[in-house]
């Protein structure tokens, strides 16, 4: 039996799949998100206790990981604290950093931490049939109404895609 794949999430990806209608789904993936403690304050809406219930899961840093993340805030001007703490998880656990915060997209860059946006995460939906290509554009347009802004050029390349299939299904 395969284990599955772990992803690292930040706030601004839960934020723009609330706003996408897509959170639900989205823990249907054969996979599981993860995000650090640090980051539970920050989430309101929806409330921590709703993500936990859908699956999210919650990852302390290890000592060496909170030494790391002093050192990359001496560094890193852009990223907060909680930012940085998923990138320096993704960092422990070899895996991929879902988020479209630039500051910390540059940051991940830097460490040689593999980084992807929200309309990667939507495109993985469509292409597991959980969504259609028809919604994964109008999940993209709630989000770019709600004023969310996912990484541009991921979002960009992906429309063209989208629209292609779309023609198709």
């Amino acid at each position: 039996m395969n284990m599955p794949q772990f992803y690292v999430v930040d706030t601004n990806t839960i934020f723009d799949l609330h706003y996408g209608n897509l959170l639900q789904i989205t823990f249907r993936l054969p996979c599981k998100f993860v995000i650090t403690s640090f980051i539970i304050r920050e989430l309101k809406n929806p409330p921590f206790h709703t993500l936990s219930s859908m699956g999210l899961l919650v990852e302390k840093l290890s000592p060496d990981g909170v030494v790391e993340l002093r050192d990359m805030m001496g560094r890193y001007e852009g990223p907060s604290y909680q930012d940085l703490s998923v990138m320096v998880l993704a960092k422990a656990r070899n895996t991929v950093l879902i988020t479209g915060d630039e500051a910390l997209r540059r940051a991940a860059a830097d460490n040689s931490v593999d980084c992807h946006g929200t309309c990667w995460l939507i495109d993985y939906l469509a292409n597991q049939s959980l969504i259609s290509f028809s919604e994964a554009i109008a999940a993209y347009d709630l989000i770019r109404k709600n004023r969310r802004n996912p990484p541009f050029d991921e979002c960009k390349s992906l429309l063209t895609k989208w629209r292609q299939r779309q023609k198709l299904e």
